[in-house]
């Protein structure tokens, strides 16, 4: 295995050390009693300790095996904490519902999303990305074909701005929390998930531009000109202007996902412990190394910390998110 240099920056280890931020970023998740809780990339172990000593039940994972042998010597005797010395693209998911609280590898963000987002059993992540991605991500309803497509399943929100001085080594810009919660009813029957993303991604990456001339072999003009007056959008719109309700309702007009569906502004079902359900209002409160913010996306609260964004499911291939591999 190459030294410590090189392999930091092949596998994006930028670690997170400001314990504030760390308890923010764990305390936010609402994770706790029983909850099984991936820690994607664990590092130097600060974010495990943490949800552990929350009562949650660990899988430290790391890929990078001097960092593995440390966390097993470290967490020999912590029966709620198991390391895992894997790949977790390559690695199986539990087959039960389960938790992410990480500071993910940035250099593979997308990959890592489709990995955990693509599967059933994600019921909630807290990942730390990088400050762009999560403003990216974290907007609700319009602007990417990733979004578009993982949105009928999963709500997206933005939770504290993290500086780079909380990491070390330093990278050269900011994190920020995604959080990602499974919605509960879905907008779009999960076995129609297939035909779904297709229909999305003939408009998004078709030759014509509009929504309406992209789609217009499966949805007649004539017919579209009354759906898009009925769902609240311009015959004339581009597909980055439609949220996920209009892309879920245009779906369903034209012949896809006849099963259960949400209303068109759910309310909030909050994280899912195991069998759905979260425990408490999530929120992030920190001092000195995160900035404080509540989440977004997720109850609809602003989050002044990281800019005041606005609040926010499955591809045949990876689409970048730009992240450049500077921290994890």
């Amino acid at each position: 295995m190459p030294d410590r240099t090189v392999r930091r920056r092949i596998l994006s280890q930028n670690f997170l050390v400001d314990r504030r931020a760390i308890d923010a970023l764990v305390d936010g998740s609402g994770a706790g009693d029983g909850d099984l809780v991936l820690d994607i990339g664990a590092g130097n172990g600060l974010i495990s300790t943490a949800l552990a000593r929350r009562g949650a039940q660990v899988q430290a994972i790391e890929r990078d095996p001097a960092l593995a042998e440390r966390l097993r010597a470290k967490f020999a005797t912590w029966p709620s904490i198991t390391v895992v010395e894997a790949d977790v693209l390559a690695m199986p998911l539990p087959a039960e519902p389960f938790r992410v609280v990480a500071n993910i590898p940035f250099g593979i963000t997308t990959k890592i999303l489709h990995r955990l987002l693509d599967e059933e059993g994600l019921a909630r992540a807290d990942m730390i990305v990088q400050a762009e991605v999560a403003r990216k991500r974290g907007t609700r309803g319009r602007g990417t074909l990733l979004n578009a497509c993982w949105e009928p399943w999963f709500e997206f929100g933005t939770g504290a701005r993290i500086p780079a001085a909380a990491f070390r080594p330093r990278p050269r810009v900011d994190a920020a929390v995604l959080i990602v919660t499974r919605r509960d009813p879905p907008l779009v029957d999960p076995a129609s998930r297939r035909d779904y993303t297709e229909f999305v991604t003939t408009a998004f990456e078709g030759a014509r531009p509009t929504v309406a001339s992209a789609l217009a072999r499966t949805i007649p003009r004539t017919r579209f000109t009354g759906l898009a007056r009925e769902l609240g959008f311009g015959t004339d719109a581009l597909p980055p202007q439609l949220d996920v309700h209009q892309w879920a309702g245009m779906f369903r007009a034209a012949g896809g996902g006849r099963g259960t569906v949400a209303p068109r502004h759910p309310a909030d079902s909050g994280a899912h412990r195991r069998s759905g359900g979260s425990r408490r209002q999530p929120g992030l409160v920190s001092g000195g190394g995160a900035s404080v913010s509540g989440p977004t996306g997720i109850s609809g609260q602003p989050a002044s910390a990281i800019g005041g964004w606005p609040a926010s499911s499955r591809t045949t291939r990876i689409i970048s998110d730009g992240s450049n591999g500077l921290v994890r």
